[in-house]
């Protein structure tokens, strides 16, 4: 029997359909098996000996005279920062009356996460996912200060489903001019829902899970995984810190390590339990103006690329999800 779920934190509704696909299987006999990528290609731009081939790093961590992380301008950018435009506010342009328009103002990097082409965040070591994450928070918070920027996005795609395009591990910062108006959205139902009863409505969801207990799949001493009450993919997972923040730029160092680990762990439950499937992952903070607010909780969403959104999805955004969250998450969890 299937069951309309709501999303507690925006009022989003889901189908949990699970009598359509109850095991693992059910995703993975349709998935294709990569091959094992060397630990060098000659072609690929982001390999050791190929740095030519990309613009002047914005971030590196090297190791004596080799570098081991590297942030660079993406060559092929949907935005960019002319200097022109750097100390002035940028206007909104009317198009026949009513239209707006603006500069195409932004920056779009690639986190090039190693330089071997082969490296995986499952297998890698921990103090290589560490910088990863640091760059992430040390980029966040450059790229913030830019008044011009409005909200600065930190993503991974990896696997060709997931939207990734080289093989090479790598994921993106992407920061833009204007909000998305899903992410408006959110944080006006969450500024809602806290005038409402006075408190976090993602303290009160985490808490709520803690209790239950259900929907998790790790916990560390700063952060909780767990399988969202309305995922909307099969395996959907969420990371959310323990103590009440709102802006991703705020993390502690110790909570970087602490999340290095987490977010490998759940990573590896997924390859275990799915055979490495496509995914994608992303932080989910409120805008850079907006500062450190009581209302809102920053996050990271954890997407396998298992099914596709079609056209009830697409027409209604009510997402129909084939496994239980409860069953997602005890799959996960049992995975070592």
């Amino acid at each position: 029997m299937s069951e309309y779920r709501q999303n507690a934190t925006n009022g989003e509704w889901v189908i949990i359909a699970a009598e359509r696909a109850q095991r693992p299987a059910d995703y993975t006999s349709t998935a294709k098996f990569r091959n094992v990528p060397p630990e060098h290609s000659d072609d690929c731009p982001f390999c050791k000996g190929n740095e030519h081939k990309c613009y002047t790093p914005t971030y590196e961590i090297k190791n004596g005279d080799e570098w081991k992380l590297r942030i660079v301008p993406n060559k092929y950018a949907a935005v960019s920062r002319p200097e022109r435009f750097s100390n002035a506010p940028l206007p909104r342009n009317r198009v026949a009356g009513m239209h707006l328009s603006a500069h195409g103002y932004g920056v779009a990097e690639v986190v090039v996460e190693s330089p071997k082409h082969n490296a995986n965040l499952i297998f890698m070591d921990k103090p290589d996912i560490y910088e990863i994450i640091k760059s992430y928070k040390e980029r966040f918070i450059s790229l913030s200060q830019d008044p011009n920027i409005a909200m600065v996005n930190i993503f991974k795609n990896y696997g060709p489903s997931a939207g990734a395009s080289l093989e090479h591990p790598h994921s993106q910062i992407i920061a833009t001019h204007v909000l998305a108006t899903h992410i408006t959205d959110e944080l006006s139902y969450a500024r809602r829902a806290f005038n409402t009863y006075g408190s976090c409505i993602f303290c009160d969801m985490i808490k709520k899970e803690m209790e239950s207990g259900d929907r998790i799949i790790a916990k560390s001493n700063h952060f909780v995984a767990f399988c969202p009450f309305a995922s909307r993919y099969p395996y959907e997972m969420r990371i959310f810190p323990l103590k009440h923040s709102a802006l991703f730029g705020t993390i502690s160092d110790e909570e970087v390590k602490d999340l290095t680990d987490i977010l490998q762990k759940v990573l590896a439950k997924m390859f275990i339990l799915l055979r490495d499937p496509d995914y994608n992952y992303y932080v989910r903070t409120v805008p850079n103006s907006d500062g450190d607010v009581r209302y809102y909780h920053w996050h990271i969403a954890i997407t396998p690329r298992l099914t596709r959104p079609a056209g009830f999805e697409l027409g209604t955004r009510i997402y129909i999800n084939t496994i239980l969250p409860e069953h997602a998450a005890e799959q996960l969890r049992n995975q070592n």
